[in-house]
């Protein structure tokens, strides 16, 4: 560790052996990007012009897939925003206080700036490892102490550079940062690795059920073998708007009881069915709205159009969202696959006022291609079990991650030492 790094005054029985503790600011240089006028922007590449990084690009990972380019900076503004391998860039300034903070590390080749809204963090190699500090930044602690200092009260929430640079951190010895970074990548190679393998497979699914249920993308019923149908929505189940009539939406004399109620964020969260909730009515709330059965399918028509899930337990909802029941005759899991087919059409008939909706009317006469019932029966076993098959894949990595968050609140803290 440089001599020339302030320790900040820490009681040394607080800290592992071997562990000294900093301000941000004094093992990373700290400085906000470049700013430019519309006349700078370019949407595509051209000569002499360089891509710049904002908010939208700091996600999970870093996505370069959408980029603005800058043209005409001045040369001042080029050095003092460019962006080099292993700096972290982190939200500084948005209107979601939820953002800020947020960070990612680059690792991309190629020469980039980065905004103004953007912290760069540029590690001071020899007191602090890359890869390490950019761990330690996302690491619980780090963000909860940006979260308690965002202010801001005019629609942009903003997190001060001094506070950021303020921020103490604890390090290791160089070496035993590296030793910690190297087990915490591994992880995260295992995660994106096991991310892929459930991406594809979601992916067959949902290609699988445009080629067994016989419709095309855009919701086109297609290449329909001569035992098939095509019926109605209505005709093969009911199809009823939930109803919450009570305003303001929020009136908590209506909730805390023990019937759950979904709104159209816990369907668009969902994966086949709705497992989870937030909110529950009392036998107030029950009375002013509608509860669907379990099994009922349920679908968003206001915002987020088109979204389906499965109840997999009772459920009340809303007007914004509406169930569907299968008939005794129809197995739901192949109605349920059906409907996922038409997302697109769906989105396509919604009428845009101050949000984009949909109602009964486009719904229960939607068109249905429907097979004989043993083949229906057939196809919802393989649409079921190709979908089971994804989802344990999205599982493995909830469960890889949930894991790498155990092992950072372990070797971040010195808990658990990585020995040499």
């Amino acid at each position: 560790m440089s001599s020339d790094v302030a320790e900040l005054e820490r009681p040394t029985d607080s800290l592992p052996d071997g562990w000294r503790s900093f301000r941000l600011g004094d093992v990373a240089d700290i400085s906000r990007g470049t700013s430019w006028g519309s006349d700078n922007e370019r949407r595509d590449p051209v000569d002499g012009a360089l891509p710049v990084l904002g908010i939208r690009n700091v996600q999970a990972r870093l996505e370069i897939d959408d980029l603005l380019w800058l043209h005409g900076l001045k040369p001042s503004a080029i050095a003092s925003s460019t962006v080099q391998t292993g700096d972290i860039l982190m939200v500084g300034s948005n209107g979601n206080p939820a953002r800020i903070g947020n960070a990612v590390q680059v690792d991309e080749p190629g020469r980039y700036l980065y905004a103004s809204l953007l912290f760069g963090l540029r590690p001071r190699r020899e007191a602090v490892d890359p890869d390490f500090l950019y761990f330690a930044v996302v690491a619980p602690g780090v963000q909860t102490a940006i979260s308690d200092a965002v202010q801001g009260t005019t629609g942009l929430s903003n997190l001060k550079i001094t506070t950021l640079r303020d921020l103490p951190i604890d390090l290791p010895p160089l070496d035993e940062q590296r030793r910690i970074a190297e087990v915490l990548r591994s992880v995260d190679e295992a995660i994106a690795a096991a991310d892929a393998v459930a991406s594809s497979l979601l992916r067959a699914s949902k290609t699988m059920r445009h080629d067994l249920l016989n419709v095309a993308p855009d919701g086109t019923v297609i290449d329909l073998p001569p035992d098939w149908t095509v019926l109605p929505l209505e005709a093969l189940a009911s199809v009823e708007r939930g109803k919450f009539s009570i305003r303001p939406r929020n009136d908590p004399r209506y909730f805390g009881g023990s019937t759950p109620f979904i709104q159209t964020g816990d369907i668009t969260a969902a994966g086949d069915y709705i497992t989870r909730h937030t909110q529950t009515l009392n036998d107030l709330g029950v009375g002013v709205s509608r509860v669907f059965a379990a099994g009922t399918i349920m679908t968003t028509i206001a915002a987020n159009i088109g979204d389906f899930a499965i109840a997999a337990y009772p459920v009340a909802c809303p007007d914004s969202v509406v169930g569907i029941e299968a008939n005794p005759d129809v197995n739901p899991f192949w109605l349920y696959s059906v409907l996922t087919c038409f997302k697109a059409a769906l989105d396509r008939a919604a009428t845009q006022n101050a949000q984009k909706n949909i109602n009964l009317q486009t719904l229960r006469p939607l068109q249905i291609p429907v097979p004989p019932p043993s083949v229906m029966i057939e196809l919802a076993e393989t649409l079921a079990a190709a979908a089971d098959v994804a989802m344990q894949a999205k599982a493995s990595v909830a469960n890889l991650t949930a894991t790498k968050q155990a092992l950072m609140s372990d070797l971040l803290s010195g808990r658990v030492r990585v020995p040499a």
